[in-house]
C-alpha cells in the first residue's frame, strides 16, 4: 500500500527520456541479459505478434519483475507507439496483452507522476468533453472527442462517452444522422475493433433495448482473468470488495491506458476503502482538474424526453458511463448492489453499506414502500422517496427491507406484497430464493403463497419447485374458484396485473397439463391455455395473446380431425415448440436481434464455440439459437428425447431387435440343431453378445449427449463443419426473414427447418452407426464339422434365417431415426377446412353438409393460417345456420398467378331460388355497412368481421356471386402468404 510518494519523478532518468513530464525507463534498468537481447531483437516495433512473442518469451524464461520492466519499456517507449501492446497514453486502442500483469499500487502512480503533464492535457480536454455532454452539444462534444484523441487520450472514458452519446440519440429521439456518422468515423479512427469486448460490454449493459440482468449474469459467469474482462465486471461493481481484487481491476484499466487508472484510483480514493490507503497527487493542479470532472453531473432531466416510473431503472443502466460523478456513484452504490441476480450480489463494503443505510433509514416495513400509481416521478440521489419514486427505487427498497428481516413479513403485510409486485420489477431474479421459499412456507393468504411460488419459478428449474407451484396453483384453484383456472388468473389482476402476467407466463401448456385435479385430459390443458391467453390479451389489449390463442383452439381442431401423430420416424412436436420458443425465447431473441441490427455491423463473425465467453449482440443471438437447438434436442416433453423415451427407453427398439431372432431360436422347425453342444454354445454366445450390444445401443449410444450420457450419439452444440455451415446460413436467414414485416411469426418456423438440418447430421451418424453394429454384431454364421450335406443345409437355412431377420430389424429401426415428412409447422388447408365443418357440427346439430374433397391437399406453411381458419368459420357457419342443412359445399384452394398468394373459393348449397335472392340482399346489406361491431372472436360471426378482416388486411379482393341453376352462394378471397394483417406492425 502507499501513502504517499516523496522522490522526484524522473529521478536516474536522462533527460532525453523526459520530455513533457513523462519519462521511459533505461533498457539497462532491466537486469536480465536475456530480457534485454529479446526486446533489442524486436525487428519490426509495429508488429503485434512479434513484439508479443518476446514478452512472451521474457515472461517464461526471466524474472517476473524484468517481466514488468520491459513490458514497461514497450509501453513508453515511442519507438513502439504504433504497436497494437499499446503506450500509456494511446491514439487508438491497444489490443493489450491476453494475461494480467499485476503492477503495484506505488508502481502505477510512480506512472502517474511520471506522466502528469501529458495527464493534465488529456484531463483538461475531458473535462470539456464532458461540459458539452451536460448540456447535449452532442456535435460539439464528438468534436472535443477528436482533440481528446490528439492528445492520446483514447481510453474506457472515451469509450464510455460515446456510448453515452449513442443512448442519447436513442433517448432524446434525435433527428440528426451527422451525430451517427461522426460516432462511426471515431470508432474507426480509434480502431475500436481492438476492444470489442469492452465495446460490447458498454453497449449492452447500457443499451436499453438489452436483458440488464442476463448481461450481468454472462459478465459475472466469466470466470477468466483477462484485463478487458476484469474492467467489464468493475462496470456492474464498481467497489472492489478486497485488495486483491483493486488491485486486478487497477491494472485491468492500465492495461488500456494510464488516463483510465488515474481515473479508477481516484473514484476508489474516494470511497475511504480500509484496504486502500488514501492516494495523494504531488502535482495540485492535476488532482484540481479531477474535482472537475466529478463536479460535472448528468442530469436524468436532460437525459431522458421525460421522468416516469421507469427513468429511475433508465439511469442506474447508464450510471457506469460517468462514475466519476459523485451522484451517479453513489445511486450505482445503492441500487446496484440490489439490483443484480442474486446469485451474484455483491459483498457490501462499509461505503456502499453506509450509502444504503441513509437512503433507507426509516425504512423496515413493507407499508413504507410505494403501493400506488406513481406520479411525479423523481430521481432520488440521496433518500428514498415513496411520494417521487420509480419502479426501481421501490424494487430496491423492498429487497432492502427483505435482506434485513431475512425474508420475514408480517401476517397483516401479506396483501399488500402481492400488491406490491405491480410497482417493482424482476424481484423473482434479485431477491434470494431462500427469502421467497421462507414467504411461501409461511404464508396464509393463499394468493402470497401462489405469487411466491410464482417468483421462486423464475430461478428454480428443479421438480420440487414445480411440485411446489402446482401444488398451491391446484389447492388454491379448487378452494376459492371451483377448479376454474381463468377466475383465478381474473382474480390475480384485479390484485395485480403484473402477477396475473407472470402466472400466464408459468401456466403453460405442460405445467397446465399436470394439473391433474383440474385436468381430465391433456387436451384440456390446451383448451384452458386458449382460454387464459384470450381473456388475457382482451383486458390488456395486447393482440398477440388472442393471436395464440386463436392459433392454439385451431390446433385442437386439427388434432381431433387428423387424429394421433404418426410415430414411425424420430419426432420432435413442432406445436408444442413453437409454445416454449413464443413463452421462452421470442423477446429475448426478437430483442438481441434489433441491437444486432442496430449495431450495424459490417461482416458477422460466427463462432457457435463460444459458450458465454464473450457478451456483443451477434453472441447474444448466437445464445439463444444454441439454447433453442438445445431444446429441440434435450426437453423431455416435445424434443427428440421425448421420442427416444417412447422408442428407446420404454422398450420398443429392444423388442423390435431381439423379439424375432430369440423366437426363432424356440421354432420347432429348428429345436433338433441345438442337440448339437457345440452349435448351441455359439449361438447362445452370439446372441447374448447380441442382446449385449442392443442393450448397449439403448443405455448410451441412442441418448442425447450429456455429463451423463458422454457417448450419446445426438449432440446439442454445432460441433462439426457441417453443422456449423448449417448454423451459419440460419444466422442470415434470420435476418433476412426478420427485417421483413411478417419476421416474428415465422421465427419459430426457420428456426425449426434449420434444428431439423443440424440434428439430421447426427441422425446420419446413428444410421452409420448402426449399420456398424449389424455388421460387427446381428451376423450369425456357423460351420459344422464331419456331419451330412442334409443336416450342413438345415444349419445354413437357419442362419440365412437368423440374418434376414437381423437385416430386417435393423433396416427398420434405421429408418427410425431419419427426420420426418411434417418436421415444419404447417397444416393442410383441407384439413383445416374439414375441422372448421367439424367444429361447426358439433355446435349446429342439424347441420349435415355434402362434403367431397377425394384426396386433395394444399399444404400451408407458417402460423398465419388462422386468418384462413377465421375466413371459412364465417362462411360455413353463415350455411349452416342459413343453408341448406343438407346441402352441398364446394371448396377449392389455388395459387394466385401473379403473386406469393392463395385464391381461396367457398361455394355452399341452398334451398331454393328465393332463399338465395334473400341471401345476396343480407350480404350485400353486410358488406355496405359499417364493420366496427364485428365479432372479434370466432362463433356467431357474420359477413360484417369477413369485411374488417380486408380493411385489416389479413384477406384481400372478396367478391361472391351466385349461381341460381345450381342454387350456389360463392365467395372468393385471396390470402397473402406474407400477411399478418393487424399485426403486420409487431416488428416496429
Amino acid at each position: 500500500m502507499l501513502d504517499f510518494i516523496q522522490r522526484d519523478p524522473c529521478q536516474n532518468q536522462d533527460l532525453s527520456n523526459f520530455i513533457n513530464g513523462s519519462c521511459s525507463p533505461l533498457i539497462q534498468d532491466i537486469k536480465s541479459k536475456r530480457a534485454r537481447n529479446l526486446l533489442r531483437g524486436i525487428s519490426d516495433p509495429t508488429n503485434f505478434s512479434i513484439t508479443k512473442t518476446a514478452l512472451s518469451k521474457i515472461k517464461n524464461s526471466c524474472d517476473y519483475s524484468d517481466y514488468k520492466k520491459a513490458v514497461t519499456y514497450v509501453r513508453t517507449n515511442k519507438f513502439f507507439k504504433d504497436n497494437l501492446v499499446g503506450q500509456l497514453n494511446n491514439c487508438f486502442c491497444p489490443k493489450g496483452l491476453p494475461e494480467s500483469i499485476i503492477y503495484t499500487l506505488k508502481e502505477i502512480c510512480q506512472q502517474i507522476e511520471n506522466n502528469s503533464n501529458q495527464l493534465v492535457k488529456i484531463t483538461e480536454k475531458a473535462i470539456s468533453l464532458l461540459s458539452h455532454l451536460k448540456n447535449n452539444e452532442f456535435n460539439e462534444a464528438l468534436d472535443c472527442c477528436h482533440t481528446l484523441i490528439d492528445e492520446g487520450g483514447v481510453s474506457i472514458f472515451l469509450i464510455r462517452k460515446l456510448s453515452f452519446i449513442t443512448n442519447r440519440y436513442q433517448a432524446l429521439e434525435i433527428d440528426d444522422k451527422k451525430i451517427l456518422e461522426k460516432i462511426d468515423n471515431l470508432k474507426i479512427r480509434i480502431n475500436i475493433s481492438n476492444a470489442s469486448f469492452i465495446e460490447e460490454a458498454v453497449t449492452q449493459l447500457s443499451n436499453l433495448r438489452t436483458a440488464h440482468l442476463a448481461v450481468h449474469k454472462r459478465i459475472n459467469d466469466i470466470k477468466d482473468d483477462r484485463p478487458f474482462v476484469n474492467i467489464a465486471k468493475s462496470f456492474i461493481k464498481p467497489i472492489p470488495s478486497d485488495e486483491d481484487e483493486f488491485i486486478r481491476t487497477l491494472n485491468g484499466y492500465y492495461s488500456f491506458s494510464l488516463f483510465d487508472a488515474f481515473l479508477y484510483i481516484q473514484i476508489t480514493n474516494s470511497m475511504n476503502l480500509p484496504f486502500i490507503a488514501p492516494y495523494y497527487i504531488f502535482k495540485k493542479y492535476l488532482q484540481a482538474l479531477y474535482d472537475d470532472i466529478s463536479r460535472v453531473d448528468f442530469s436524468p432531466e436532460k437525459m431522458y424526453l421525460s421522468i416516469d416510473e421507469n427513468t429511475g431503472y433508465y439511469y442506474l443502466r447508464e450510471c457506469f458511463l460517468f462514475p466519476e460523478q459523485s451522484n451517479a456513484l453513489k445511486f450505482l452504490s445503492i441500487h446496484g448492489h440490489y439490483y443484480t441476480d442474486w446469485k451474484n450480489t455483491p459483498s457490501l463494503t462499509p461505503f456502499a453499506k453506509n450509502n444504503i443505510e441513509n437512503y433507507f433509514n426509516g425504512i423496515s416495513r413493507l407499508e413504507h414502500i410505494c403501493c400506488t400509481e406513481m406520479d411525479n416521478v423523481e430521481v432520488n440521489y440521496h433518500k428514498y422517496d415513496k411520494k417521487h419514486c420509480g419502479m426501481l427505487e421501490n424494487s430496491t427498497a423492498l429487497i432492502h427491507i427483505l435482506n434485513k428481516n431475512e425474508g420475514d413479513i408480517g401476517k397483516d403485510e401479506e396483501v399488500l406484497f402481492v400488491k406490491l409486485m405491480s410497482f417493482t420489477r424482476d424481484i423473482g431474479e434479485i431477491c434470494k430464493n431462500e427469502y421467497l421459499e421462507r414467504i411461501a412456507d409461511s404464508a396464509e393468504d393463499l394468493s402470497l403463497k401462489l405469487v411466491a411460488r410464482c417468483l421462486v419459478s423464475i430461478n428454480n428449474k428443479k421438480q420440487y419447485a414445480e411440485y411446489e407451484f402446482r401444488s398451491i396453483t391446484q389447492e388454491y384453484c379448487l378452494t376459492k374458484f371451483n377448479g376454474n383456472l381463468n377466475e383465478l388468473l381474473k382474480h390475480l389482476f384485479e390484485v395485480s396485473p403484473a402477477v396475473a402476467e407472470h402466472f400466464i407466463l408459468n401456466c403453460n401448456e405442460t405445467f397446465l397439463s399436470t394439473l391433474f385435479h383440474l385436468m381430465d385430459k391433456p387436451v384440456d390443458a390446451l383448451k384452458v391455455r386458449a382460454d387464459m391467453l384470450h381473456w388475457f390479451g382482451e383486458v390488456t389489449h395486447d393482440e398477440r395473446y388472442i393471436d395464440r390463442a386463436k392459433t392454439l383452439r385451431i390446433d385442437i381442431q386439427v388434432n381431433k380431425e387428423k387424429g394421433t401423430i404418426d410415430d414411425s420416424r424420430i419426432y420432435v412436436d413442432s406445436f408444442k415448440f413453437t409454445q416454449w420458443f413464443e413463452d421462452n425465447m421470442v423477446s429475448k431473441l426478437t430483442m438481441t436481434l434489433d441491437n444486432l441490427i442496430l449495431s450495424k455491423n459490417k461482416s458477422l463473425v460466427l463462432d457457435w464455440d463460444k459458450k458465454n465467453s464473450s457478451i456483443g449482440s451477434l453472441d447474444s443471438v448466437i445464445e439463444h439459437l444454441l439454447a433453442c437447438y438445445h431444446e429441440f434436442c434435450a426437453n423431455s416433453i416435445f424434443g427428440i428425447a421425448s421420442y427416444l423415451g417412447r422408442r428407446i427407453r420404454h422398450g420398443t427398439f429392444g423388442g423390435t431387435a431381439i423379439t424375432e431372432v430369440s423366437d426363432l431360436a424356440k421354432n420347432k422347425e429348428y429345436l433338433h440343431l441345438f442337440d448339437d453342444r457345440d452349435f448351441k454354445l455359439k449361438f447362445d454366445t452370439w446372441l447374448r453378445n447380441y442382446e449385449l450390444m442392443i442393450e448397449d445401443l439403448v443405455k448410451t449410444s441412442l441418448q442425447i449427449k450429456s455429463r451423463k450420457k458422454p457417448n450419446g450419439l445426438i449432440t446439442t452444440e454445432i460441433d462439426s463443419a457441417i453443422k456449423k455451415q448449417h448454423a451459419n446460413q440460419l444466422m442470415y436467414e434470420i435476418l433476412s426473414v426478420y427485417s421483413s414485416r411478417t419476421g416474428v411469426l415465422r421465427l419459430p418456423i426457420v428456426i425449426m427447418d434449420y434444428c431439423w438440418r443440424l440434428a439430421e447430421s447426427d441422425l446420419r451418424i446413428i444410421r452409420n452407426f448402426l449399420s456398424e453394429k449389424k455388421a460387427t454384431h446381428a451376423v450369425f454364421s456357423y460351420t459344422p464339422k464331419n456331419i451330412s450335406t442334409f443336416r450342413k443345409r438345415e444349419y445354413s437355412k437357419f442362419t440365412q434365417e437368423i440374418n434376414l431377420v437381423t437385416s430386417k430389424k435393423f433396416r427398420l429401426m434405421s429408418s427410425w431415426f431419419n427426420k420426418p415428412s411434417y418436421a415444419s409447422p404447417s397444416t393442410d388447408i383441407y384439413l383445416l377446412f374439414r375441422a372448421v365443418v367439424s367444429e361447426i357440427k358439433e355446435s349446429v346439430s342439424h347441420f349435415t353438409p355434402c362434403i367431397a374433397l377425394d384426396e386433395r391437399s394444399f399444404l400451408i406453411t407458417g402460423g398465419t393460417y388462422y386468418v384462413i381458419y377465421d375466413a371459412l368459420y364465417v362462411l360455413i357457419h353463415n350455411a349452416a345456420r342459413h343453408g341448406k342443412q343438407n346441402g352441398r359445399i364446394l371448396f377449392d384452394v389455388s395459387n394466385h398467378e401473379d403473386r406469393n398468394a392463395l385464391k381461396i373459393k367457398l361455394c355452399t348449397e341452398l334451398p331454393s331460388v328465393a332463399e338465395l335472392h334473400l341471401a345476396q340482399g343480407k350480404i350485400e346489406k353486410a358488406l355496405g355497412d359499417a364493420d366496427d361491431n364485428a365479432h372479434v372472436v370466432e362463433g356467431n360471426s357474420g359477413i360484417k368481421k369477413l369485411k374488417k378482416m380486408e380493411r385489416d388486411g389479413s384477406i384481400s379482393n372478396i367478391k361472391f356471386f351466385t349461381n341460381e341453376l345450381d342454387l350456389l352462394l360463392s365467395f372468393e378471397f385471396i390470402f397473402e402468404l406474407n400477411s399478418r394483417g393487424k399485426y403486420e406492425n409487431i416488428d416496429n
